[in-house]
């Protein structure tokens, strides 16, 4: 029988994998935390010994259905679309995890969510996967799953539980992992950062929007996913990325509004281009 054995939300801004003397000059003499962060959320991964990630991305946008990205290996050579100075010919290369892909959308038949298997090992892969792996992978198996952008709440939590029956069937050892930022509002083009250091909490977009992030890491820590589920509607208004959806699906599979695994959080709070970022790591045994 397969075990989640943790979880966590973990940041992926294309600015974390550029080289470390620019993300320094950036920090006005410091690098980003959320660096160091990905060494404390592999600690974590560590004590807990999965061979699987399944990672809730944010930028595999997808419409009308759901979709798990379930080929047995992924390689290939990156470059961002949206940001290709940032991150181009970026190498990768991990397993997939097609068993448990399968699972999924068998999950899926049998309870009416409307979810899909891609097999095609040609699918695009996004920076969120790839950010994220390139620190946390280990040569862990990894299930992308994407982000339908005609989905509400109510079905990004019942893809949640499938999921999280899918990996019950399994044999599957695994720590979820959601990709994405918290508020998500960009800078206008010609926006100037009032502090110097980019990453800064300071230079968040929006003050409303920083103070939210600020309410929910603490009821993440307090374990009240109840309580930050009720409020998804503020979420949605503060653009949080991909509307929540990588927050909202990887809730579904550890119980919804019953979950009430506390956070530890493992790196500073920090700005991304006007978006909130910070690395979560929730114990769910």
């Amino acid at each position: 029988m397969g075990q989640i054995v943790g979880a966590a939300i973990v940041s992926h801004h294309p600015g974390l994998v550029q080289p470390k003397e620019i993300r320094v000059q950036r920090g006005n003499g410091r690098d980003s935390d959320l660096v160091e962060g990905f060494d404390r959320v592999r600690a974590k991964i560590d004590e807990v010994k999965p061979d699987t990630f399944v990672l809730f991305d944010t930028h595999w946008l997808t419409t009308s259905l759901h979709l798990v990205a379930g080929a047995a290996h992924y390689k290939g050579s990156y470059t961002s679309d949206e940001l290709p100075f940032s991150m181009t010919r970026f190498p990768y290369d991990h397993a997939g995890a097609p068993a448990l892909a399968a699972e999924v959308e068998k999950v899926a038949q049998e309870r009416k969510v409307a979810a899909r298997n891609v097999v095609e090992e040609t699918l695009p892969m996004h920076y969120p996967t790839l950010n994220v792996i390139h620190y946390l992978g280990r040569g862990e198996k990894v299930l992308s799953v994407g982000t339908c952008q005609t989905a509400r709440l109510k079905h990004f939590l019942q893809m949640g539980e499938v999921v999280g029956e899918a990996i019950r069937r399994s044999d599957a050892r695994v720590v979820l992992l959601a990709s994405g930022a918290m508020s998500h509002k960009f800078y206008d083009l010609d926006h100037v950062p009032p502090h110097p250091r980019v990453w800064h909490p300071d230079n968040v977009s929006e003050p409303e929007n920083r103070a939210l992030d600020m309410e929910v890491l603490e009821l993440w820590k307090e374990g009240r996913h109840d309580t930050v589920l009720d409020r998804f509607p503020e979420l949605e208004a503060a653009k949080y990325e991909g509307r929540g959806a990588h927050y909202a699906q990887m809730m579904g599979a550890l119980g919804g509004r019953d979950c009430r695994a506390r956070g530890t959080q493992l790196s500073e709070y920090e700005n991304a281009a006007g978006t909130g970022n910070v690395h979560v790591w929730f114990d769910v045994q």
